[in-house]
């Protein structure tokens, strides 16, 4: 009875734990697409500013290398964004192992704190993780 609650209590600890590297995924993910829609958002405005005003003057060919640099030094942040989503992605599963070792640790020390009492009946009949070999 007791090695099935504890078979049951490491498949809910893989499942929460799966489940939490999925939503780190998406964060990192969110954090991305939001990073590059706002640069995106920034260099659209601000283009589109610089060539309404290179249409409406004669000095266009200074104004348009401008926006040419522009678009590079665009182009060049958008080539950040990945390692940025995967900075994140990192973080978030640094914090979902510092939380399992937070569990474990307490973990352990509940059942070092129960067994420091009487051994009940399930840690009496539990047969030993490590068997010797028998001699032949």
């Amino acid at each position: 009875m007791d090695q099935t609650s504890d078979r049951e209590g490491d498949v809910r600890t893989i499942l929460i734990e799966a489940v939490e590297v999925q939503l780190a995924a998406l964060k990192a993910a969110m954090t991305f697409w939001g990073e590059w829609i706002e640069r995106t958002s920034v260099f659209v405005t601000s283009a589109t500013r610089d060539l309404d005003a290179a249409r409406s003057t004669k000095k266009t060919d200074q104004m348009l290398l401008e926006l040419v640099d522009a678009g590079r030094e665009g182009m060049r942040t958008l080539t950040e964004l990945p390692r940025h989503a995967a900075a994140q992605f990192v973080r978030e599963l640094d914090d979902i192992a510092a939380r399992g070792r937070a569990r474990t640790k307490s973990a352990s020390r509940a059942r070092a704190a129960g067994s420091a009492s009487a051994p009940t009946q399930a840690t009496a009949t539990r047969a030993p993780k490590r068997r010797a070999r028998a001699k032949a």
